[in-house]
């Protein structure tokens, strides 16, 4: 999960990767701090969208699939 927003009175509003937000709100002692153990990233040079996606599963199980083509 990754923290969206801290509210007024401390707590904290969560998020799934897949962007699904959680209707709780944590306290700050029920997080865990992550601290990367190095300073190396990646750089994004393309935003995929979901028929990217699928075309990228297609190849990968061996082709397009029959019943879109």
């Amino acid at each position: 999960m990754v923290v969206l927003r801290r509210t007024r009175n401390g707590a904290y509003r969560l998020a799934e990767l897949d962007s699904a937000v959680s209707k709780r709100r944590y306290a700050a002692f029920r997080l865990v701090p992550y601290f990367s153990r190095s300073r190396t990233s990646i750089p994004v040079t393309r935003v995929l969208d979901r028929d990217d996606l699928t075309e990228m599963q297609d190849l990968a199980n061996d082709g397009p699939d029959p019943d879109t083509a």
